[in-house]
């Protein structure tokens, strides 16, 4: 390769490489922001779980039973990503929801789903998936809830509308500081019977809460702002982990870009070596003329 090339080339690799370490950095720093907001929701979660407490100690927890339909469906929720960089993060979602439903005979027919991630959508379709509806990614740990907030609604009217007796949420998060696992979670039906035993739970402090609003009304709020949560903390979770996965990535280029980078600098010193010797030989070669012409 000619020695200006090969200068153009170096530059143009710096710059890649400038602008991986820059995806790496803000990549990092989404990290932190989506953790940083599930730490949060933990603590207004516990708050949940203390109002649910409270219910409970006023018997105001139902005795809900699951009422037998004439077809009852699943519904999943599905939470990828829209952005790239992310290898297979969309489509090994896809695939554990298949394995999941095939171990636990949830019939495809009888199953409808919620995609949060537009290609995840169009994957989803591809492999007969029946969407309910789509929302795109949240770019912004600002915008999660109201995100969330969405897909619950529209969760709630399927309850209503379309005989749902199981819902799940499938998404990604960081099982450890090396890998990233897909979770399936069920959201509902609740475990009521697990609320109801925090009846037999003493309160911890002297001052007791009263309900200014009636239980089945309190517990519905309750439940619903619980589900709310819940599904916040899972898009925050997935988002880390498609950063962490991205980051993952751009480390790995940015290591593949300097191995290039000291191999193309290792050739152009030597071509520049050669080129500066031949110049050096022209002169000698020159000077040495020059001596025979004078004698």
């Amino acid at each position: 390769m000619p020695i200006e090339a090969l200068q153009r080339k170096i530059k143009t690799t710096k710059d890649l490489r400038e602008i991986v370490n820059n995806m790496k950095t803000l990549s990092s720093v989404s990290i932190l922001q989506y953790e940083q907001a599930n730490s949060v929701l933990d603590k207004y979660q516990r708050n949940l779980h203390d109002a649910f407490h409270a219910l409970a100690l006023h018997n105001g927890i139902p005795n809900l039973s699951v009422k037998p339909t004439v077809h009852q469906r699943s519904l999943f929720i599905l939470i990828g990503s829209d952005n790239g960089m992310v290898g297979r993060f969309n489509r090994e979602l896809i695939e554990v929801v298949k394995n999941y439903m095939k171990e636990h005979r949830i019939l495809l027919a009888d199953t409808m789903f919620i995609t949060v991630g537009k290609r995840l959508s169009q994957l989803a379709e591809q492999a007969g998936f029946k969407i309910l509806a789509g929302f795109a990614t949240s770019n912004s740990v600002k915008t999660v809830t109201s995100l969330a907030g969405k897909a619950i609604v529209r969760m709630e009217s399927a309850l209503r509308q379309k005989h749902i007796s199981d819902v799940f949420v499938c998404f990604h998060q960081r099982a450890n500081a090396t890998a990233v696992e897909t979770q399936i979670k069920r959201m509902l039906p609740i475990d009521v019977a697990a609320l109801q035993k925090l009846r037999y739970k003493k309160w911890e402090t002297n001052n007791f809460p009263m309900l200014a609003t009636p239980p089945d009304k309190m517990f519905a709020a309750l439940l619903s702002e619980m589900m709310m949560i819940t599904l916040s903390k899972q898009i925050n979770a997935s988002l880390a982990a498609e950063h962490w996965t991205r980051m993952t990535n751009m480390q790995n280029a940015e290591k593949n870009i300097d191995e290039n980078l000291e191999e193309m600098n290792l050739e152009y010193q030597q071509q520049r070596q050669e080129e500066i010797t031949g110049e050096l030989i022209d002169v000698i070669s020159g000077a040495n003329a020059l001596k025979k012409d004078e004698n």
